[in-house]
């Protein structure tokens, strides 16, 4: 009851909700993310991270070297080595992505085969491989799994539990939770829109306990 409240208040769509609040309860149930406060923060992440729990993949698809620049700062130079990225998903990955977390070098093609899956995304060699162990499920040989809709609710829930969300969503610390995600997962901040969310469903969670 209480995820399907969340997902409601996060503005998931009903059918989409339908579909994932079995697993998401499973996954939460696991990780103890149980309370309204953990509840809340992890629903209000995931459903931005994912676009409204739609988007399990990062496309890596770009149109402008302005863009691409502006997202990857320290990763692309300057607007000729941007240029030769664009429309080019897999070469933009293993540029941008090589040599972290895990990754090989640019030519290993890590970079695209371990981008960015899952409702927080799971980014990196290592944190596959990692998120497969506690799991017992093959990630890094089979990366794809994690953009499945069950895989993509328990690694997002073990990649909360991992980093010490829980505590931090008890703390009300939201946005030291927003600023981890798009210093280490996500380029996109969206630091407003995260809060929105947040609030939301903490207010709906609060109504149901009173």
């Amino acid at each position: 009851m209480l995820i399907l409240a969340t997902l409601a208040a996060a503005g998931i769509a009903p059918r989409v909700a339908d579909a994932y609040h079995h697993s998401l309860g499973q996954a939460c149930e696991r990780f103890d993310i149980r309370t309204p406060e953990r509840i809340a923060a992890f629903v209000s992440q995931c459903a931005f991270e994912s676009r409204g729990f739609v988007t399990l993949e990062e496309g890596m698809l770009y149109r402008t070297p302005e863009r691409i620049c502006a997202m990857w700062p320290g990763r692309v130079r300057d607007l000729d080595d941007a240029e030769r990225l664009v429309g080019a998903p897999q070469a933009l990955a293993n540029t941008v992505l090589c040599g972290h977390h895990g990754n090989g070098d640019a030519a290993s093609g890590d970079g695209w085969r371990y981008r960015g899956r899952g409702l927080i995304r799971l980014v990196g060699r290592a944190t596959y491989r990692s998120a497969g162990a506690a799991l017992q499920r093959p990630y890094e040989e089979q990366p794809d799994l994690v953009a499945r809709p069950g895989d993509a609710c328990l690694a997002a829930a073990w990649f909360w539990h991992h980093r010490g969300f829980n505590e931090m969503a008890d703390r009300l610390q939201f946005d030291a939770i927003t600023r981890f995600i798009h210093e280490h997962v996500s380029p996109m901040g969206g630091l407003y829109e995260r809060r929105t969310l947040y609030r939301g469903a903490l207010a709906a969670l609060e109504d149901m306990r009173c």
